[in-house]
């Protein structure tokens, strides 16, 4: 029995010596000095107990740098640190901006504390804490604020009237932020108040006091003006009008002054390149700008025409070997001027060149040139008008009257939150702005990425708005002006996009070789002379498919008629896809492995790298009855 009692006694000790070891507050006091010209002081005195765990060198003490005042508009906060003690001695310390509150780091850096009780003194000032209301004057005051990573075993404060004022009502909370909670007890001094809590805090929890005393003992600022009170109450409707109206102009001199969209003629089905234009010409003239799958596509067609055989090795080691100084180009082909440069280029040094890493310069140069003599053969502007200028120019005007909305909200949290629910809109608006810049790639991944941070916010938004949450509100008039403003912006930057009128006929042209292409059966096509499906044709237009993104298709179109003929290509050497035979899988998934290779083998953050495509595949305060307050922060150690 007297082993059990000692063991016991035992299991007590090492309870209250960890309760001991765990860093905490042991005591947060406040006093407050209201002065008659509305300065405020603070004397913070904050007793821990260090362990060496979070407390090494000092405590960090936050002080919000803003706060909302009394009708929810964000007023800014500057403090002025009087002093700082430790145990009664003057401590050095440092003041950071971090994360809108001024951090107060106490202590050295060089210098770590023993294990410990350390009683820290903070002194500070500061103006525009005191609210003004018709019946009387307000300070409301988070004491401890709500971010303290440790406990607080008891927290108090003493807040002393200004002059001859007289208290007038008292509140006070504890919990975290938000809560109504009131595990504290109040003491009346008569010109002083004294709180004091009833239980420990723990961290992330805090004390909220507020007196009213007698008004016009602190100085009140001037009553504003009647066009003052106008503008307050107007500013962000004047702010909408004025936007809409100065958006509405530009948008309409802007389509004014593109005129009337060429009417694009009827797509009819060919089967022949549209201006005997190449494959990349084809794809370049058809997205608008240089894309990743025109370079293979140029290779696939200058193998065909028997310039290169392309050889597909065991574990997918591609090489191009050189055939024109064998002569066996084809005499009725002959090779582009583009073609001629890409080939001159790659066959440079010698005539087989493995597709790999260490072909790095030699690939990405070639790719240069076919980029650079696609560009010189076809000028964009002589078919499509794509009007960055007018577009860049009208998204810079919506996004700065986006900004001085917020501006003139004064960071509402009302108007942020309409902000954040329209903010599909707004990134759209964005993309469309950010396309229009000069060297600004707004690709795929960028788009998705930013649609899915976007998506993911809405949802959080929604959440916090339909969960009933008194406090979180939506501003109407916000939310229609950010929304309706950011669709205008994308109907006008796609209305001014326009076709010329040979751009309009190039159009049709390029959709109507397209649906040749893609289409299995001619007679859904109404070709009243479709052409023979073979392999020459095949093999002909399969760059074009190739560079359009429909190789499945076109290589499933002509799967019977090739594998009747035993398909075998001689510009195309493939011992891993072809071990059993054409098939139209096989042979775009031995495709979608070349591009593949190309992109391995050059610099793939290059504006003009190469890559396989996908489609070469087969597959207040914290409660209160006045809101808005001073005080708040938290603090940690360091």
């Amino acid at each position: 029995m007297y082993r059990y009692k000692l063991l016991i006694l035992f299991l007590f000790y090492q309870v209250a010596l960890y309760g001991q070891a765990k860093e905490r507050i042991l005591r947060f006091h406040s006093d407050i000095v209201i002065e008659a010209n509305g300065r405020i002081e603070v004397t913070e005195q904050i007793k821990v107990y260090a362990a060496g765990d979070e407390i090494k060198r000092g405590i960090v003490r936050e002080l919000p740098l803003s706060r909302r005042n009394n009708v929810g508009k964000r007023v800014r906060m500057d403090y002025k640190i009087l002093s700082v003690n430790c145990n009664g001695k003057e401590s050095q310390y440092r003041t950071e901006r971090e994360n809108g509150n001024l951090a107060i780091y106490t202590g050295e850096a060089s210098v770590f504390l023993k294990e410990g009780e350390y009683e820290y003194r903070i002194v500070y000032e500061s103006w525009g804490h005191v609210g003004f209301f018709d019946d009387y004057d307000e300070l409301y005051w988070n004491v401890t604020g709500t971010e303290w990573i440790f406990p607080i075993d008891q927290a108090s404060a003493a807040i002393s009237l200004p002059g001859n004022a007289q208290l007038i009502q008292k509140d006070y909370y504890t919990g975290k932020q938000g809560a109504t909670d009131k595990y504290c007890k109040a003491e009346d001094r008569g010109n002083v108040q004294v709180f004091t809590t009833t239980r420990p805090l723990k961290a992330k929890e805090g004390l909220t006091v507020a007196v009213g005393f007698t008004r016009d003992v602190i100085t009140r600022p001037p009553p504003p003006s009647q066009g003052r009170v106008f503008w307050e109450e107007n500013k962000l409707r004047i702010c909408s009008l004025v936007g809409f109206l100065l958006l509405g102009i530009y948008f309409i001199m802007g389509i004014q002054k593109v005129g009337r969209r060429p009417v694009k003629p009827l797509a009819i089905p060919t089967f022949r390149p549209p201006r005997n234009l190449s494959p990349a010409s084809v794809l370049y003239l058809s997205s608008r700008k240089y894309e990743n799958k025109a370079f293979t596509a140029t290779l696939v067609e200058m193998a065909v025409k028997g310039s290169m055989t392309i050889h597909c090795e065991k574990k997918r080691k591609y090489l191009l070997i050189n055939k024109i100084n064998g002569g066996q180009l084809r005499s009725e082909e002959q090779l582009r001027s583009e073609e001629q440069k890409v080939h001159q280029t790659i066959f440079a040094k010698k005539d087989t060149v493995e597709v790999c890493q260490k072909s790095f310069e030699t690939l990405h140069k070639a790719d240069s040139n076919l980029k650079e003599e696609i560009a010189k053969q076809h000028k964009i502007g002589d078919y499509f008008l794509e009007n960055r200028m007018r577009i860049g120019f009208g998204g810079l005007l919506l996004n700065a009257i986006f900004v001085l909305y917020i501006v003139l909200a004064g960071g509402s949290h009302e108007v942020l939150i309409s902000l954040a629910l329209a903010s599909p809109f707004v990134w759209l608006e964005l993309t469309a702005f950010l396309s229009a810049i000069p060297n600004v790639k707004m690709d795929r991944k960028t788009f998705g990425s930013g649609g899915v941070v976007t998506f993911f916010m809405l949802m959080v938004v929604l959440a916090v708005v339909l969960s009933g949450d008194s406090q979180v509100k939506v501003h109407g008039l916000s939310l229609l002006f950010f929304s309706i403003t950011s669709l205008l912006y994308m109907l006008f930057a796609k209305r001014i996009k326009v076709f010329t009128p040979d751009g309009a006929k190039l159009a049709a042209e390029l959709e109507g070789f397209k649906m040749y292409i893609k289409t299995a059966e001619e007679h859904q096509l109404n070709l009243l002379t479709p052409p023979e499906k073979t392999p020459e044709l095949f093999e002909k237009l399969l760059p074009y498919a190739l560079a359009l993104g429909v190789s499945n298709e076109w290589c499933k179109k002509f799967g019977d008629v090739l594998q009747k003929v035993n398909y075998n290509p001689t510009w195309y050497r493939d011992d891993v896809h072809f071990s059993k035979g054409f098939s139209a899988t096989g042979f775009t998934t031995a495709f979608s492995a070349l591009g593949t290779s190309f992109s391995k083998s050059v610099n793939t953050s290059s504006n003009s790298s190469l890559s396989g495509s996908s489609d070469w595949s087969s597959g207040s305060g914290g409660g209160g009855f006045s809101g808005g307050g001073g005080g708040g922060g938290g603090g940690r150690g360091w």
